[in-house]
C-alpha cells in the first residue's frame, strides 16, 4: 500500500486506477486527493454492476470525497471488472492481486507485480483507455440527487467497509 500512495502523490500527469472493490482507508483517500488537487488527471473505474451488494454502496460512499477534489470516476458496464491496475505518468504501473480495499491492504496476502517500465506502463495505459471506452462517466449532480434510503444502504455499508 505505502508504495501506491507513494507513486499516487508523486504523480505529475496522470494516475489511472482500476479496481473492482473500492473501499479506501483513509490513506488511499488523502493520496488521490492530494493527487488530483495538485492537477494531475486521476481516473477511477470502478464496476457499474457488483458482485458484492455491501461492497457497491460502501464503494459508492466514498465517491463524494473523490468529486470533491475533481477525481473523474467511471462505471464500467460491459460485465463485471476485475482488473486492479494503478498506472502512473507512463513510468509506473501495478497489476496483481490486491484490491483497494481495507482487507487487500491489511488482512490477505496479496501480491502485485510493480512495472517500472515505460513500453510497459503505456501498454497498461492502453488497455484502461480501452475499458474507459465501456464505461459510463459519473456524473457528480446526479450522484448528489441519490436518494436519502441510497444515502442511509451507503452509510451502513461503509460502517463494515474493514470487514468487507
Amino acid at each position: 500500500m505505502e508504495l501506491s500512495i507513494t507513486a499516487i502523490i508523486t504523480a505529475k500527469s496522470y494516475v489511472y486506477i482500476t479496481t473492482p472493490y473500492f473501499v479506501p482507508n483513509d490513506e488511499m483517500i488523502s493520496a488521490i486527493q492530494i493527487a488530483a488537487k495538485s492537477g494531475v488527471d486521476v481516473r477511477l473505474i470502478i464496476p457499474e454492476k457488483s458482485d458484492s451488494w455491501m461492497v457497491k454502496h460502501a464503494s459508492n460512499s466514498f465517491l463524494e470525497a473523490l468529486f470533491k477534489a475533481n477525481v473523474k470516476v467511471y462505471k464500467y458496464y460491459k460485465g463485471f471488472i476485475h482488473a486492479k491496475t494503478i498506472v502512473v505518468d507512463d513510468i509506473f504501473a501495478m497489476v496483481g492481486t490486491s484490491n483497494m480495499d481495507y482487507r487487500s491492504f491489511n488482512i490477505n496476502f496479496e501480491i502485485n507485480s510493480v512495472i517500472y517500465n515505460v513500453e510497459k506502463s503505456k501498454q497498461l495505459k492502453a488497455h484502461f483507455l480501452e475499458d474507459l471506452k465501456h464505461s459510463n462517466a459519473v456524473d457528480y449532480n446526479t450522484y448528489a440527487k441519490r436518494s436519502k434510503f441510497e444515502k442511509l444502504k451507503e452509510s451502513y455499508c461503509r460502517l463494515w467497509s474493514p470487514l468487507i
